[in-house]
């Protein structure tokens, strides 16, 4: 009975350690992340009626980063370069749409969809960043999401409609 009470006191001991150890030796699992850039809209993707027609200096580019979350879904980070400073940027995705099917004729869904990416970001020097998290996965961005990445120019009024007013144009994370 005492070498019971011993194993017993010995076990009780030890419990604060054996619960401290964890399985830190386990990997945690490697996020994946993928970049996509995109040059200046010179009707390269839709034709050459749809280049810019603008003042902004030309030599705007646009880096999309697409991060895995361990939750499951995915953040998109955009940054541009060569910016104005002190100027607004609309950022964000368009759904592809038959050109027949919308109102104006657009190869998208006029209203961009915020669930994916919608931003507006101020330039406060010669680059902006912003960020968003979205409920599409990782997976559901980089291989279902069919939709077009726009940046307006940010010196002209707003156009959902008119593609020579946008800086970027080029397909969502491709």
């Amino acid at each position: 009975m005492k070498k019971l009470r011993y194993v017993i006191a010995l076990l009780v001991g030890l419990m604060p350690l054996l619960i401290a150890c964890s399985n830190d030796d386990e990997p945690t699992p490697q996020m994946r992340m993928e970049t996509f850039d995109y040059a200046f809209n010179e009707g390269q993707l839709v034709g050459e009626s749809t280049a810019y027609m603008g003042e902004h200096p030309r030599d705007l580019m646009a880096s999309l980063l697409v991060e895995e979350l361990p939750a499951g879904n995915a953040r998109i980070s955009i940054t541009l370069n060569n910016t104005l400073a002190g100027e607004t940027y609309m950022v964000h995705a368009h759904d592809m749409a038959d050109p027949d099917s919308t109102p104006n004729g657009t190869p998208y869904l006029e209203a961009p969809n915020a669930n994916v990416f919608v931003g507006m970001p101020t330039a406060t020097g010669t680059s902006v960043m912003y960020e968003q998290e979205t409920s599409l996965s990782y997976d559901e961005v980089l291989n279902s999401y069919d939709g077009f990445l726009v940046v307006h120019d940010p010196t002209q009024e707003l156009s959902t409609t008119d593609l020579t007013t946008y800086l970027v144009l080029g397909v969502f994370a491709r």
